[in-house]
């Protein structure tokens, strides 16, 4: 089910019924800016009785475990924005393309089938190295709606932050958003409770009330 602000209110797929039963989530998804206005929006939500499992935000840094400064009981994603994984896969293109010239110099009768094979195999690994994945196995992974998260990846590739701000409460709403309208933030109202989860070696932090940083999960969300 998906919900969206149209001037101030919030059109949904499905019945009005639907929309203020006591089972349905909703999700604020803001586009931010990197920067001090991040860790005075997590206090806001904060403040608004948003937080804990229900706010997590998601960034990308060249070292993903690394703390952020951010306010106590922050829940965040690292993405990492490095090469790491590049030497693997340009190791395995090589093999490939020396494979392929071997049989195609040593035997004749099968050689150019398998130069075509190791070289196609080559060529598609060397390419996937440089592809930027972004966001976008997180957002597959907690099934997000396809039309808005083509717009969230190509938004965080530019190097905005996403937060995802999650209530059961319709009430609850229009603060959180008055927050992002306030600081002339963009954000989308999905109708439904979405939970970003580390993926594709992302690195989940959680900020203790006490302020001490802990990483709780990382590289493949496994504990």
């Amino acid at each position: 089910m998906d919900a969206r602000l149209m001037g101030g209110e919030i059109r949904l797929d499905r019945s009005e019924a639907v929309a203020l039963g006591h089972d349905t989530w909703f999700t604020v998804v803001a586009v931010m800016e990197d920067g001090t206005d991040l860790s005075q929006a997590i206090s806001d939500l904060n403040d608004a009785g948003i937080g804990g499992e229900n706010l997590t935000v998601v960034l990308k840094r060249p070292d993903p475990e690394e703390p952020e400064p951010f306010p106590d009981g922050a829940r965040y994603i690292v993405i990492p924005d490095d090469s790491r994984g590049l030497e693997l896969a340009i190791g395995f293109a090589v093999v490939f393309a020396v494979s392929a010239l071997f049989f195609a110099f040593t035997t004749p009768s099968i050689g150019l089938v398998l130069f075509l094979f190791f070289i196609v195999l080559a060529a598609l690994l060397a390419v996937s190295s440089f592809v930027r994945v972004g966001v976008v196995p997180i957002l597959i992974d907690m099934e997000a709606p396809a039309e808005e998260s083509g717009l969230w990846n190509d938004e965080f590739e530019k190097g905005k932050v996403l937060l995802f701000a999650s209530t059961q409460s319709r009430q609850d709403l229009k603060p959180v958003w008055r927050i992002f309208q306030d600081q002339g933030i963009y954000f989308d109202v999905i109708g439904a409770r979405l939970e970003p989860r580390p993926v594709s070696q992302a690195v989940l932090h959680y900020v203790a009330l006490d302020g001490s940083q802990r990483d709780i999960v990382k590289e493949s969300g496994e504990a």
